[in-house]
């Protein structure tokens, strides 16, 4: 007979008692994306705890937003689950948080897709031109030529005829600047 310490039993007890909300939370999840639809996507369920199911959301207006629908939200998760949640919580406090641990790496990449980005291959013309013994007038005479050389490869703003990354033209039509003074006037 193998003898536990108090502190094991006591574990395995733990343990034991959170396998029900487990296996409630991996519910929840299956289910998930039929329940919210396309607002799927910009949430998270993060864990259940006393009967309340806790959301990550990408912005405070969706967690709003879906705080209005919690009634509905929770009658239709309820027919789904075993032991019904008694309410849903949700925050955008904790999404960059999960984003941001998911993977190691942050998933929440919509910057880099941008209009304005440059290409990989432009950031490394403007990385060679600088070197790490440089003073300061030097650095900035040739981030000045980096900038002239790229300057003369983008394509030209239809409107103010000023150099435009290619993803400003293919969004607006006009470099993100006009498109601004565009957007201001309506």
């Amino acid at each position: 007979m193998d003898f536990q310490s108090l502190n094991q039993i006591l574990a395995s007890l733990k343990i034991m008692e959170q396998l029900p909300q487990q296996k409630q939370f991996q519910k929840v999840m299956e289910c998930w994306e039929e329940l919210l639809g396309v607002m799927a996507i910009k949430t998270q369920p993060l864990y259940i705890k006393q009967e309340i199911l806790y959301v990550a959301t990408s912005s405070p207006t969706l967690s709003q937003e879906l705080s209005f629908r919690v009634p509905q939200l929770l009658e239709k998760l309820n027919h789904l689950l075993s032991k019904p949640l008694d309410n849903i919580r949700f925050s955008a406090a904790q999404w960059h948080t999960y984003y941001s641990n998911k993977s190691g790496q942050n998933q929440n990449n919509d910057w880099l897709e941008h209009p304005s980005m440059i290409s990989k291959s432009e950031k490394l013309t403007l990385l060679k031109s600088t070197h790490k013994n440089q003073n300061p007038q030097t650095t900035f005479e040739n981030w000045a030529k980096a900038i002239k050389t790229r300057s003369q490869i983008l394509p030209m703003c239809p409107q103010c005829q000023c150099p435009t990354p290619p993803g400003e033209i293919e969004r607006w039509s006009v470099c993100a600047i006009c498109a601004t003074k565009q957007w201001s006037l309506k």
